[in-house]
């Protein structure tokens, strides 16, 4: 009997392997002032979590708590091992496109959870210029009425560029 489960396998890890290249803003041997930004997120049970997280930087696909959670996850079945990449930016000027979305382990989950109407997703580029030496976190609400997304400063919790909302 085939698996009904491999299907939705291989189409995440073609989509994944589109995606491969993984964009560092600083690269490991950058020594000059810099800051953080990590990606957040929360579980809501084994099989689902939100996510909030960097996907490109200045039009760079950048490593993300959606992509390192997929990868993390395979072979787990439908239980979601959750991972919330961080990287170092340079003090620049940047565009940053930021993505709130609820994930699953399964392909089949989120296709429940999209029926059910319990799979909010929202996404969008802001603009951001770090400051030297400070730890940032995307963060955001996934609601039916409302979903956002956003960076804010670690250490005070007040966003730092535009909201996106959907």
């Amino acid at each position: 009997m085939k698996s009904q489960a491999f299907p939705a396998t291989l189409m995440i890890h073609v989509s994944l392997a589109g995606c491969a290249t993984n964009y560092e803003p600083a690269p490991p041997e950058f020594t000059g002032p810099s800051a953080t930004i990590r990606d957040s997120g929360i579980s809501e049970r084994l099989s689902k979590a939100q996510m909030f997280a960097v996907m490109e930087i200045d039009g760079e696909s950048t490593m993300n708590a959606f992509r390192a959670s997929a990868g993390a996850s395979f072979g787990m079945g439908a239980a979601l091992q959750t991972i919330y990449p961080e990287r170092k930016v340079k003090l620049v000027p940047m565009k940053i496109k930021l993505r709130g979305s609820h994930a699953t382990a399964a392909g089949f989950h989120a296709l429940f959870s999209q029926m059910a109407g319990t799979f909010q997703s929202v996404e969008g580029v802001v603009d951001f210029e770090p400051k030297a030496d400070v730890i940032y976190i995307v963060n955001g609400k996934l609601t039916p009425e409302k979903s956002s997304v956003w960076i804010e400063d670690g250490a005070t919790g007040e966003p730092v560029t535009a909201i996106i909302s959907k």
